[in-house]
C-alpha cells in the first residue's frame, strides 16, 4: 500500500523537502516501524527519479539536494535509530520490527547516496563488530546483532568493491573465533553468506578458499572443541558453496575433501559432546559421500598437505558401491547411537562388525587402503560418550572384545586411542558392575574381559612399541583420580601380561606415582590388592638392566608392610625369587664418580647400613632410608635362607654385627657421629616393625632391646627418654604379639619398669607419678640434638620444626601406654603395691587414662582404651562414675575419628572391647546408671552403622563371642546380659541396609579381592576388617545356632527375640506406606523369616501353639513371593513337627474374605504333612472337602492353586478311594470329573501356560520341605531362586567363615540334596492380591464439537472463497506464527499438523508440495482444516533463502532442538512474528540450517525415550505460543475495559 501512495505522491510533483522533513524524524527519538517503512517506501520511489536524469525535470541543485537529504537519512536518522536500538535490545519484538525497518531503509538509501557512503558506513558499522562480550553499545556504537543485520544489508551494495568485501569477511572470520556463541550463527548466517551470495565466478572461489584455509589454519593451532564447534558451524553453512558439483577441473584446488584437516575437525565433530555439532559433522560427511559418488570422483592418494603421508577420505568409482555401503551403515551407526535406550542401539551394533571386518579385509587388500581405522575409534569414542551407562559398557565390551587388535597394524593404530579416551572410559566405576547372572564374589564381567584384552594388545604391538605404550598407560594412571574399582581391575590386568623387559627407571617412577598418590583415599583392602598387582606387574615387565638395587628397593617402600609388602605373603616370596634370579643383571651403581662392579643384595645392604660419613653435613636422616634399608636386609635374609638354607641369625649377624656395635656405645662414646647413631636407631626400629622372623633365632636382636632398657636410667635428657620409650614401646608391642619370647633377663627388665610406673607420688594414691609424663619443649640452642635424634615422631620426613613438638611429646605419652597396657596384661600391678591400695592405685591408674584420653590426639588412643579394658572390670565397684566417665569420652573420640579410616577401624575395636567387656557386662545388668551408659552407647553404634557399613558388625563380633555360650553349667551371670541388649540381637536379625549402586560395587569387589585368598597378598597383610554388611546377621545366626531349648536361659532369649521379630513383621505389613520387591520393608520381612525358620527346631511345644497364631495372620496378609515361600515352608514344618495343630490350618479357610492362596499352597504338600497325622482318612476327606470349594472360584490365581492342591492331594487319596477305604469311592468320580473339566479348560493360551509353570515351580516341584530345610536353603538357595536381589543371598561360604557356627545333623549347613541349586528362577511368581470388588462406574467420554458453529448446508457457500477471507467471514482471527513444515515427508503427520495450525489460528502452513492436500492418509487426518489455513509451498532447496527473507521481514526463526544453549519450553517467550521450522521425522533439522535459528527450544522431558513425534512436538509448540499470546490478548482487552 506504501508503494502505490507513494507513487501517486511522486507524479504530482511534490515539494521534496517537505515530504522528507514530514517524514523525518528527530535523532534522539524513536519512530514507529510504519514511518520508518513510509519513508522506505518514499526514497525508494525516489529512486527512478534520480537514475534517469534525461526524463526528469530534475534541475542539478535540486538532485545534489535530494541526494544531500538521503545521505543526512543515513547519518542523522539510520544510525541513531540503529544505536538506540542497540542500547535497548531487551525491548523484543519491537527492536526485532524496527531493526528490520532501518536495515531496509539503509539498504535503499545507500544506493543512492554518493560512492564514498557506502564504504564509509560500512567501515563504521564493522568497528561495532570488535567490541567485546561485555562491552555495552554506547552512543555511536551498534550491538554486534544489529552490527550484523546493517551489514547484510549493505553488503551487495558493496560487492564491486573488492578491498571492502574482503574487509568485511575478515571482519566476520574474527568475529566467529571472538564473539559469544549466541552470535557467532548469527555472523555467519548474515554475513559470511550474504558475501557469498554477492559473489560470482572466481571471486567466489577465491573467497571460499580464504574461508576454508582460514577455519582449517584455527582448527590445526587451536583443537578444542569450542574451536572444532564454530569451525563446523561455519563450514556447515557454507557446504552448499564448497560441496556442489563441479564442471571446471580448476576448482579441485577449493575441494575440502581433499585437506586432512577439513577431515579432522569432521571427526573431532562426530565425537563432540555437543550434539548439534555431531549432527553437523554427520551431515558434513554425508555429503560428501553423496557428493563423491555423484561425481564418481578420484581422490589422490598421496597428498602433499605438510607432509602429510596419508588421507582420511578415499574415492575410487571403481569401488563405488563398496564404499557407498560403507559409509552408508557408518552413518546409520552414528545416527542410531544418538538415542538413549539401548534397546534401541543394539540391534545396530553388528553393524560396527560390518565396519570393522570390511576394514579389515580392505587393509589386507593388495590394493588402496580406502577406510582409516580413525573412523572406528569415532564410533567408539561417541559410545563412550554416552548418557547412557549401558550403552558406555557396550562400547568398552565391544572394543575388548573385538578381534582386528590381534594384527600388529590395527593394533598401533589403536595404540593411542587405548592410552587416551579408552583409559578415561575404563576409570568410570559403574562399568565393573557384576553382570547379570554373576554371583557375589565373581570377578565382573569387564575385568576378565579387560585381562584378556590386554595381553592380546600387548603380543600384537610391534615389539618396539609395548614398552613405550606400557609407560604412558601407567602415566595416565596418574592423571587423575582413579576409584578404587578401576584401578585394581587395571592393575590386575596388567599383571598378567606376559613377562619381558618393558620398564626402566621412568616406568617404576610413573608406578610410584599410581601408588604415592592415585589410591591413598581406596579402601584399605582395595589398595592393598592394586598394590599387590602393581608389584607383580613390576617384577614381570622391569628391565632390570636399566634398573640399580637402590632403584628398586626406592621402589619398594612405597609398598606398606601393612596393606600389601609383607613378610611370608605369596608377592614377598615372588620378590624375593626375583631378586635371586636376576641379582647379577641389575644396572651398576655410579658412586664417586666411578661405576661399580655388578652388585649382590647383600653388597648392596653393607655398603647402605654406614655410609662413610666424613665430608656429609649433619642433615636429619629420612625415615624412608630406614624403611628401605630394613627391607633390603629383610630380603636378603630370606633369600639366603630360601637359597643356602641358612639360618636367620647367623644371616642377621654377620648383616648386622657393625650395627649392634654402635648401639653398644651410644651411652659411652661421646665422639661417635650423630648421623650414624640416629641411624641406627632408626634401623632397628624398622626392622622390629617389618620383620617377624621365628622366635628360637632371636637372640642377638634381645641383646639390642637390653640395651634399650639398660640406657633408660642413664640417660638424663629427655629427648633419650622418648627414644628410649620408642623403643621400649616396641618391645612390648612384639612381645604381646608373640613376634619374639620373653626370657628371664627381659622378664626383669619389664618387671623393674613395671615398678617404675606405679610409683606413688604420695601416700594418698590419688596419682602416680611415671604416668602421662611429658617432655617440655627444647630450647633452640642446645636441643638442637635432640630434636634430630628424635626423629621418628615426625610427620614431616623433610625435616623437623620445634613448632612439631606437641606431636613428639604425645607419641611419648602414647608409648608409655603402649608399655602400661602390655605390663598391665603381663604382670598386673607390682608387687611392692600393698593389697590394701590396689584399688586405690588402679582408680589412680584409671584416672590417669582418662586425663590422658583428654589430652591426646584422637588418632594415638587405642594403648589408652586397651588399658581401660583392663582396667575398668575392676573399678566397677569401686568407683562407678569414673568408669562411666572413662566410656563417655572414649565414645567422643570414637566417633571424632569416623572419617579417618587408617585409625577409626582399631580405636573402634578398642572402644567396643573396653564398652562390653565380658566382667563389665556381667555386673552392668545390676548397675543402672552403668546400663544406661552401655545401652545408649548401643544405640549410637546402630545409628553410626546407618552411615559407614562394617561397625554393627565389629559389634556383632565382639559381643556374641561374649555371650557365646561355651557349656551349659558356665557364664550364666555373663549371658544373662544379653537380655539388656536383645535390641542388639533383634537388629542384626533384620541388619542388611540397601546400599546405593556405588557403594554396593565396593562391597561386591571387596568380596572377590577376599575370595582370592592367599594368592592376593593384600588378604594376609590387611588387618582383618570385615566389613560386610551380611556379617552382622552371619555371626548372630552363628550364635542363634549354639543356642539349645534345654537351657532355661536361651529358651527365653529364643522366645523373646521371636516376639521381637514377630512385632517388626507386623508393623511393617501394617503400615500404610507400599513397599516394593527388594525394598527395604520387603528384605526386612524376608530376613525375620529366615530367622523364624533357623529357630523353629528349638522351640517348646507350648511356644509354638504362641506363635502359630501370628504365623497364621502372616500368611493372610500380601507378601511378596520371598516372604510367601518362607511362611508356607513354616507352616508346613509346624505342622510336620506339632500334627496336633492341624484343627487350627483347617479353621484357616473359613476366613473367605481374604486370600486363600498361601494355605492352598500348604497343602500341595500335603504328602509330607499327613504321615504324622492321626486319623489319616478323615483329615485327607478334609482336604479334599476345602480344595473342592476353591476349585472353580472367579479369581484365575485361586483357581490355579486349588487346581494343584487337588490334583496333588487326590493321588495321595487314589489308592484308597480305589479300594474303597474311607468312604472316598462316591466321591472320586466326582474328583476325576472336576479334574478333567479344569484340565480342559487349563489346555488352551496363557492359561495353558500358567498352569504348566506352575507346576513346574521349584517351590511345587523340586523343594522337600523336610528334605531340603538347611541353611543355604534359607539364606542362599530360597532368595536366589525368588528373584531377590543378589546381595540378599549369603552364601554356605560365609557361614564357614564365621568360625563358633554351630552345625548339626538336624540342621546342616549345606543341602544334602543337589535338585534345587541347579535350577533357575521360573517365570511363575507367587502372586497374592486382594479382589477387586470395586469397578470404574463412569468412562471417559469424549465430546464432538462443529467448530465455528456452523452446520453443513452452511459450509458450501464459502468454499468457494480463499482460506483467509473464509476464516474473515466466520470471524476467525489468525496469528503471526508462521509454521514451516517443508522437512516433514509422511502425510499423516502433515494432515494432524495441519489441523492443529487451522485450530490454534495459525497464519499459514508451508509444505514442500501442495499434492500433500490430495493423500487419503493427509485427509484423514486433516479433517477439512486445509480448507481453513492458508497453505504456501516451499521446497526444502529454497529453505535457506526463505529463511533469509522471513528474517528480513522481522521474524524470530524457532527451532525445535536439543542444543548446549537450548531454551526450556516452559520459560521461553514467543514473540509475536515468530517462524517455527520443523524437523524431518528421522534426521530432524539438517545441519545446514541449525545457524538460521534464533534461538532453539526444548520440550522438558522426564522419560528415557530421546525424542517426541515430530507433530505432537509442533503441537506443544503451537500450544504454548497461542496460550501466551491469548494471555496477553486478554489483559490487553482487560485493561482497555
Amino acid at each position: 500500500m506504501f508503494s502505490v501512495l507513494i507513487d501517486a505522491v511522486l507524479s504530482s510533483s511534490p515539494d521534496y523537502d517537505i515530504l522528507f522533513e514530514s517524514l523525518t524524524w528527530p535523532s534522539d527519538s524513536w519512530p514507529g516501524t510504519e514511518r520508518v517503512e513510509a519513508l522506505t517506501a518514499f526514497i525508494e520511489g525516489l529512486g527512478p527519479i534520480l537514475s534517469e536524469s534525461d526524463t526528469t525535470p530534475l534541475s542539478a541543485a535540486k538532485r545534489r539536494s535530494i541526494v544531500d537529504k538521503i545521505n543526512s537519512v543515513v547519518w542523522n536518522q539510520c544510525l541513531p535509530l540503529l544505536s538506540k536500538v542497540s542500547t535497548r535490545a531487551g525491548e523484543g519484538m519491537r527492536c526485532r520490527e524496527t531493526t528490520a525497518a532501518a536495515c531496509r531503509l539503509v539498504s535503499v538509501c545507500v544506493p543512492l547516496c554518493d560512492e564514498a557512503v557506502s564504504g564509509r558506513v560500512a567501515l563504521s558499522v564493522l568497528r561495532s563488530l570488535q567490541q567485546s562480550e561485555e562491552e555495552m553499545p554506547g552512543p555511536g556504537r551498534l550491538g554486534v546483532e544489529v552490527a550484523s543485520e546493517v551489514m547484510a544489508a549493505l553488503v551487495p551494495s558493496l560487492s564491486a568493491d573488492e578491498q571492502l568485501t574482503l574487509t568485511t569477511l575478515s571482519y566476520a572470520l574474527s568475529c566467529i573465533k571472538t564473539l559469544p556463541d549466541s552470535l557467532v550463527s548469527k555472523i555467519t548466517v548474515r554475513l559470511l553468506l550474504t558475501v557469498l551470495k554477492c559473489c560470482s565466478g572466481a571471486r567466489l572461489t577465491s573467497v571460499l578458499k580464504l574461508i576454508l584455509e582460514d577455519m582449517c589454519r584455527w582448527h590445526s593451532t587451536d583443537r578444542t572443541p569450542v574451536v572444532t564447534e564454530r569451525t563446523l558451524l561455519c563450514l556447515t553453512a557454507l557446504s552448499d558453496h564448497l560441496l556442489k558439483p563441479r564442471s571446471l577441473p580448476s576448482s579441485c584446488d577449493l575441494d575440502p575433501r581433499l585437506c586432512v584437516q577439513f577431515w579432522r575437525m569432521v571427526q573431532d565433530g562426530l565425537t563432540h559432546r555437543d550434539c548439534v555439532s555431531r549432527k553437523r559433522a554427520l551431515y558434513l560427511l554425508k555429503m560428501c559421500v553423496s557428493l563423491s559418488e555423484q561425481e564418481g570422483f578420484d581422490c589422490p592418494l598421496s597428498p602433499s598437505e605438510e607432509g602429510i603421508t596419508y588421507i582420511l577420505f578415499k574415492w575410487a568409482p571403481s569401488r563405488s558401491m563398496l564404499l557407498r555401503e560403507f559409509w552408508e551403515d557408518y552413518a546409520l551407526v552414528m545416527e542410531t547411537l544418538e538415542e538413549n535406550q539401548i534397546h534401541v542401539v543394539r540391534p545396530v551394533l553388528n553393524r560396527i562388525d560390518t565396519l570393522i571386518q570390511t576394514t579389515v579385509n580392505d587393509s589386507q587388500a593388495s590394493g588402496q587402503v580406502f577406510f582409516h581405522p580413525s573412523w572406528l575409534l569415532c564410533v567408539y569414542q561417541r559410545m563412550f560418550h554416552s548418557e547412557n551407562k549401558s550403552l558406555m559398557r557396550e562400547g568398552v565390551c565391544h572394543l575388548l572384545e573385538l578381534q582386528a587388535l590381534q594384527q600388529p597394524a590395527f593394533a598401533l593404530s589403536f595404540s593411542q586411542f587405548i592410552v587416551g579416551p579408552f583409559m578415561d572410559v575404563l576409570s568410570e566405576r559403574s562399568l565393573f558392575h557384576k553382570s547379570v547372572g554373576q554371583s557375589v564374589g565373581e570377578c565382573p564381567e569387564l575385568g576378565a574381559k579387560l585381562q584378556v584384552f590386554m595381553t592380546t594388545f600387548f603380543t600384537s604391538l610391534p615389539s618396539e612399541h609395548r614398552g613405550r605404550m606400557l609407560l604412558q598407560m601407567i602415566q595416565q594412571l596418574c592423571s587423575k583420580h582413579w576409584c578404587a574399582a578401576p584401578l585394581l581391575f587395571l592393575s590386575q590386568a596388567l599383571s598378567k601380561l606376559p613377562p619381558g623387559p618393558l620398564l626402566g627407571i621412568e616406568g617404576l617412577t610413573a608406578l610410584r606415582e599410581v601408588l604415592r598418590c592415585t589410591m591413598v583415599t581406596h579402601q584399605v583392602l582395595l589398595r592393598g590388592a592394586a598394590q599387590c598387582f602393581l608389584l607383580n606387574s613390576a617384577l614381570c615387565l622391569t628391565k632390570v638392566s636399566a634398573v640399580t638395587f637402590d632403584d628398586v628397593f626406592s621402589f619398594l617402600v612405597h609398598f606398606r608392610a601393612d596393606e600389601s609388602l609383607s613378610r611370608r605373603t605369596q608377592i614377598w616370596n615372588q620378590l624375593c625369587a626375583w631378586l635371586s634370579d636376576n641379582e647379577g643383571s641389575f644396572k651398576p651403581r655410579i658412586m664417586d664418580g666411578d661405576c661399580t662392579k655388578k652388585e649382590t643384595v647383600r653388597g648392596y645392604v653393607q655398603s647402605e647400613i654406614f655410609p662413610c660419613s666424613s665430608g656429609l653435613s649433619e642433615r636429619l636422616p629420612d625415615s624412608r632410608e630406614a624403611d628401605k634399608l630394613a627391607r633390603a636386609v629383610l630380603l636378603c635374609v630370606d633369600m639366603e635362607r630360601n637359597h643356602n638354607k641358612a639360618k636367620i641369625g647367623t644371616t642377621l649377624e654377620s648383616l648386622l654385627s657393625p650395627l649392634l656395635d654402635t648401639l653398644s656405645r651410644v651411652g659411652t662414646n661421646l665422639y661417635l657421629p650423630l648421623r650414624k647413631s640416629d641411624k641406627s636407631l632408626q634401623l632397628v626400629l624398622q626392622l622390629f616393625q617389618l620383620g617377624g622372623t621365628p622366635s628360637c633365632e632371636r637372640v642377638g636382636e634381645e641383646q639390642g632391646l637390653l640395651f634399650f632398657h639398660c640406657q633408660t636410667h642413664s640417660v638424663a635428657n629427655q629427648v633419650a627418654r622418648a627414644v628410649a620409650m620408642a623403643s621400649l614401646a616396641t618391645v612390648c608391642g612384639l612381645v604381646d604379639s608373640e613376634v619374639i619370647d620373653m626370657q628371664s633377663e627381659t622378664i626383669s627388665a619389664l618387671k623393674s619398669l613395671n615398678d617404675y610406673f606405679y610409683n606413688l607420688v604420695s601416700s594418698s594414691c590419688q596419682s602416680l607419678g611415671n604416668l602421662n609424663k611429658r617432655l617440655q619443649k627444647p630450647q633452640t640452642g642446645d636441643g638442637s640434638r635432640s630434636v634430630k635424634v628424635c626423629l621418628e615422631y615426625s610427620v614431616s620426613l623433610k625435616g623437623l620444626l620445634l613448632q612439631d613438638w606437641g606431636r613428639i611429646a604425645a607419641n611419648f605419652m602414647r608409648d608409655q601406654w603402649i608399655c602400661l597396657s602390655f605390663l598391665m596384661k603381663a604382670f598386673g600391678i607390682p608387687e611392692s603395691v600393698e593389697i590394701s591400695n590396689d584399688s586405690e592405685t588402679l582408680k589412680a591408674a584409671l584416672s590417669c587414662g582418662v586425663e590422658a584420653l583428654a589430652l591426646l590426639p584422637s588418632d594415638l588412643v587405642l594403648p589408652v582404651l586397651t588399658f581401660i579394658e583392663t582396667v575398668l572390670p575392676h573399678l566397677l565397684l569401686h568407683d562407678e562414675p569414673m568408669c562411666v566417665e572413662a566410656v563417655t569420652l572414649s565414645w567422643e573420640l570414637v566417633q571424632g575419628l569416623s572419617t579417618n579410616a587408617h585409625d577409626f577401624w582399631p580405636a573402634l575395636k578398642g572402644f567396643i572391647s573396653m564398652a562390653f567387656h565380658r566382667k563389665l557386662l556381667d555386673v552392668a545388668h545390676s548397675r543402672q546408671y552403668l546400663l544406661y551408659n552401655t545401652i545408649h552407647a548401643c544405640m549410637y553404634l546402630m545409628e553410626l552403622s546407618q552411615s559407614k557399613s562394617g561397625v554393627f558388625g565389629v559389634l556383632l563380633q565382639h559381643c556374641c563371642q561374649t555371650w557365646l555360650p561355651t557349656d551349659q553349667d558356665s557364664d550364666n551371670t555373663v549371658f544373662s546380659s544379653v537380655f539388656s541388649h536383645i535390641n542388639i540381637l533383634t537388629e542384626a536379625c533384620v541388619y542388611g541396609p540397601v546400599f546405593r549402586r556405588d557403594q554396593r560395587l565396593i562391597q561386591d569387589v571387596q568380596t572377590y579381592v577376599e575370595r582370592l585368598g592367599e594368592e592376593c597378598a593384600a588378604n594376609v597383610a590387611v588387618t582383618s576388617d570385615n566389613r560386610d554388611d551380611q556379617l552382622p546377621r552371619t555371626c548372630v545366626l552363628a550364635f542363634l545356632s549354639h543356642l539349645e531349648s534345654s537351657n532355661l536361659q536361651h529358651e527365653r532369649l529364643m522366645e523373646e527375640l521371636i516376639m521381637d521379630l514377630l512385632k517388626t513383621d507386623n508393623d511393617i505389613s501394617k503400615s500404610k506406606v507400599r513397599y516394593y520387591s527388594n525394598s527395604l520393608q520387603h528384605r526386612v520381612k524376608n530376613r525375620v523369616w529366615q530367622t523364624l525358620l533357623l529357630l523353629l527346631p528349638k522351640l517348646r511345644v507350648e511356644f509354638v501353639a504362641t506363635v502359630l497364631n501370628c504365623v497364621f495372620e502372616a500368611g493372610f496378609c500380601s507378601n511378596h513371593a520371598s516372604v510367601k515361600y518362607q511362611i508356607e515352608w513354616m507352616m508346613i514344618l509346624i505342622l510336620v513337627h506339632y500334627p496336633h495343630h492341624i484343627d487350627s490350618f483347617w479353621a484357616c479357610f473359613n476366613r473367605t474374605k481374604t486370600s486363600i492362596c498361601t494355605f492352598l499352597s500348604v497343602l500341595v504338600h500335603f504328602n509330607v504333612i499327613i504321615p504324622h497325622l492321626q486319623d489319616k482318612d478323615v483329615h485327607l476327606r478334609k482336604a479334599l472337602d476345602i480344595i473342592l470349594q476353591w476349585c472353580f472360584n472367579h479369581n484365575f490365581s485361586v483357581r490355579l492353586y486349588a487346581l494343584l492342591a487337588l490334583k496333588r492331594v487326590w493321588s495321595l487319596a487314589g489308592v484308597q478311594a480305589e479300594e474303597g477305604a474311607g468312604g472316598l469311592g462316591g466321591l472320586s468320580v466326582v474328583i476325576e470329573a472336576c479334574l478333567n473339566q479344569a484340565e480342559a479348560m487349563q489346555s488352551t493360551g496363557n492359561a495353558n501356560k500358567n498352569w504348566t509353570r506352575i507346576q513346574e515351580h521349584f517351590f511345587f516341584g523340586a523343594f522337600h520341605p523336610v528334605r531340603d530345610y538347611s541353611v543355604e536353603t534359607i539364606f542362599y538357595t530360597f532368595p536366589s531362586l525368588s528373584e531377590m536381589a543378589d546381595d540378599e543371598w549369603i552364601p554356605p561360604w560365609k557361614f564357614e567363615k564365621v568360625l563358633c557356627f554351630s552345625e548339626s545333623p538336624s540342621f546342616p549347613l549345606r543341602n544334602p540334596a543337589p535338585d534345587l541349586s541347579q535350577l533357575q528362577p521360573g517365570d511363575w511368581i507367587q502372586q497374592d492380591k486382594g479382589e477387586q470388588n470395586k469397578e470404574e462406574r463412569w468412562a471417559e467420554v469424549q465430546k464432538k464439537i462443529t467448530p465455528w458453529r456452523l452446520g453443513i448446508q452452511e459450509q458450501e457457500p464459502e468454499l468457494q472463497l480463499i482460506p483467509q477471507q473464509r476464516a474473515a467471514r466466520l470471524g476467525k482471527l489468525h496469528g503471526a506464527l508462521l509454521v514451516v513444515a517443508s522437512l516433514i515427508d509422511k502425510p499423516t503427520n502433515l494432515g494432524g499438523l495441519c489441523r492443529t495450525c487451522e485450530i490454534f489460528g495459525a497464519s499459514a502452513l508451508v509444505l514442500d508440495s501442495l499434492r500433500h492436500v490430495s493423500d487419503k492418509h493427509f485427509q484423514s487426518l486433516s479433517v477439512s482444516s486445509e480448507l481453513w489455513l492458508p497453505l504456501l509451498e516451499v521446497k526444502p532447496m529454497e529453505l535457506t533463502d526463505f529463511l533469509q527473507v522471513k528474517k528480513s521481514e522481522g521474524y524470530c526463526i524457532v527451532g525445535v532442538e536439543q542444543t548446549a544453549n537450548s531454551q526450556s519450553l516452559q520459560d521461553y517467550q514467543f514473540p509475536e512474528k515468530t517462524l517455527l521450522l520443523l524437523g524431518n521425522e528421522r534426521e530432524g533439522i539438517p545441519a545446514n540450517l541449525l545457524q538460521m535459528f534464533d534461538v532453539c527450544v526444548e520440550i522438558p522431558q522426564q522419560g528415557v525415550t530421546r525424542s517426541l513425534n515430530v507433530h505432537v512436538s509442533a503441537a506443544l509448540l503451537i500450544w504454548e505460543y497461542t496460550r501466551q499470546h491469548l494471555t496477553s490478548g486478554s489483559a490487553e482487552v482487560n485493561s482497555k475495559t
